[in-house]
């Protein structure tokens, strides 16, 4: 009977465990997307917080487009702002054109090329002011 136990014992320690860190993460809500999350994420934490930002700014729809916000409204999974690709005093064509990640306002409805702008403002708000998420209103709390 020792056997048997010692050796349950050491499968039980030696078995991969089912959680990457202490604290449980939640559900991921946009797992129509999650070829997106995994793309732009560098973390477990960053993969829970672009699908909080996913679920709370599009409900995991593409097609979303917000007419009420300024420059021309919003788009997309991420909902970024026309502000992003159009000219302005700052760039001749528009950031996003500048970053090389789209042509055309229009194309922020491919959930790709949606994750990709989000990837290149983030990296830019990250880079400017130390929070990456602050042009969607600060760090997320899905936790």
């Amino acid at each position: 009977m020792k056997k048997i136990i010692v050796l349950a014992t050491a499968i039980c320690l030696l078995a991969p465990t089912p959680f990457v860190h202490a604290k449980s993460y939640p559900t991921i809500k946009c797992r129509n997307h999650y070829d997106i999350i995994e793309m732009v994420s560098d973390s477990m934490d960053m993969m829970y917080e672009v699908d909080y930002i996913m679920w709370r700014e599009s409900r995991c729809n593409a097609s979303v487009i917000n007419r009420d916000d300024p420059n021309g409204g919003s788009i997309g999974l991420f909902q970024i702002n026309k502000f992003w690709c159009k000219p302005n005093k700052y760039t001749k064509q528009g950031f996003l054109q500048d970053a090389g990640v789209l042509t055309k306002c229009k194309e922020l409805y491919n959930p790709v090329i949606s994750g990709r702008a989000m990837m290149a403002i983030y990296d830019y708000a990250d880079n400017r002011y130390g929070d990456g998420w602050g042009p969607w209103g600060g760090e997320p709390k899905w936790n």
